[in-house]
């Protein structure tokens, strides 16, 4: 009986060193026919020859057990992979590189549930010394500095209670992602409070005006008073009463001012007769008139028997002498 064939296995190196990334290839030959494993898995030919890249995972050196096998037996051989330095330098800097990631997760978590200036300024530092870009750490972290825009925002507002610094916090609030139900308590808190210092100057607004109105009661003055009233959040009977007193007031002086314009009209009226009566006398003096010696009237003309003579219409009025009257109809 023909003893079964034995394999033939034979490697190039039996110890190797790592590239810079923790790989290594295994090489070697073996028979066409045999079937090669490394440790466990296996490993096609090219012929009689194989090539297989191991990879450490870390500092420590590795054994792999290569086993050919053909016609019921087998040979083995056994490699042994050590780390290079360039490797166990890259291990270090990528532990450095997770310890300092966790660093700066940690720094960030932190800013994230405590936002402010101070820890926020630590994540950034943190974040920036790291030696890779990680883009979920980077959106993190402007979401953070967002929420700071906003607190920015309305700590402006709050100082101020101006009505423009609050319109442009409420539009930060709306899009804020930390802590928004806390940003909107805060953001009604400054509205009510500007609601509150513009009631308070439409207030001081209206009074001014109405005191102007009641210095000087004129119908422009009362009616910037009254709008001033109007526009006030909420009535202000004492401020609507001396609106009214000051119309009441216009009202008055106003007929005061048409009764004194009626007795002055009335006066110059009566005082033109008086100054007509000079030139009237002055009419009767030069007018010439008929009279007779017996009767009781004066003429134009001579209208009936008699001696007609002339006279003056003042001398005729003063023997009594009424108008004729067919001269005088």
């Amino acid at each position: 009986m023909t003893p079964a064939a034995t394999p033939e296995l034979h490697v190039d190196e039996a110890e190797l060193v790592t590239n810079e990334q923790g790989e290594a290839a295994i090489t070697g030959q073996t028979n066409p026919e045999a079937q090669l494993t490394i440790n466990g898995v296996e490993v096609s030919l090219a012929d009689e020859t194989f090539s297989y890249t191991v990879q450490l995972q870390d500092e420590e050196e590795q054994e792999f057990s290569l086993q050919a096998s053909m016609g019921g037996s087998t040979k083995e051989e056994v490699v042994t992979v050590k780390p290079s330095r360039a490797f166990l330098a890259s291990l270090q800097a990528e532990r450095q590189e997770q310890a300092a990631l966790e660093k700066a997760e940690t720094a960030l978590a932190l800013a994230e549930s405590q936002p402010n200036q101070k820890n926020y300024d630590e994540a950034v530092t943190l974040i920036h010394a790291l030696s890779k870009t990680y883009e979920d750490l980077a959106t993190r972290l402007a979401v953070v500095e967002e929420h700071l825009a906003i607190g920015k925002a309305l700590d402006t507002a709050e100082a101020s209670l101006e009505r423009s610094d609050f319109d442009q916090a409420k539009e930060l609030v709306a899009q804020a992602v930390l802590n928004k139900e806390t940003f909107e308590g805060r953001l009604s808190t400054v509205e009510t409070k500007i609601s509150e210092k513009e009631a308070e100057a439409l207030v001081a607004e209206a009074v001014q005006a109405v005191e102007a109105a009641e210095a000087e009661p004129t119908k422009d003055t009362l009616a910037r008073a009254e709008d001033a009233v109007a526009r006030l959040k909420t009535p202000d009977e004492e401020l609507a009463t001396r609106t009214k007193t000051v119309a009441q007031t216009i009202a008055a002086n106003e007929q005061a001012a048409a009764q004194a314009k009626a007795e002055e009209e009335r006066q110059a009226a009566a005082a033109v007769p008086e100054q007509s009566q000079p030139a009237a006398a002055s009419n009767q003096a030069q007018t010439s008139v008929l009279v007779t010696p017996t009767g009781s009237k004066y003429h134009t003309r001579k209208c009936g028997n008699g001696t007609y003579t002339p006279a003056t219409l003042a001398e005729a009025q003063s023997r009594g002498l009424t108008p004729c009257a067919k001269c005088f109809p």
